[in-house]
């Protein structure tokens, strides 16, 4: 993870912002405190993975199919799964 300063981020922005598309994450520090600077689609997974966790429904079923060896994925008839 890159930390720089606000300065160096606003001076910098748009090789920051590629920088951070690219998959580096980036800290940037100032008086005031810290952000982390990270893509879009960093963001959404992460709101989904929270959201996964939360819902007590999902959480088993999807440790039960990290579970499940692929052997017995390849048996599987997919097509009345849902």
């Amino acid at each position: 993870m890159d930390t720089i300063n606000v300065t160096q981020a606003r001076n910098d922005l748009f090789k920051v912002m590629d920088s951070v598309l690219e998959g580096k994450k980036t800290t940037i520090t100032s008086k005031k405190g810290n952000v982390v600077l990270l893509s879009e689609e960093e963001w959404n997974e992460i709101i989904e993975t929270l959201y996964v966790l939360s819902d007590p429904d999902t959480l088993p079923a999807v440790m039960e199919a990290r579970a499940t060896p692929t052997s017995e994925l390849d048996r599987m008839d997919w097509r009345n799964i849902f």
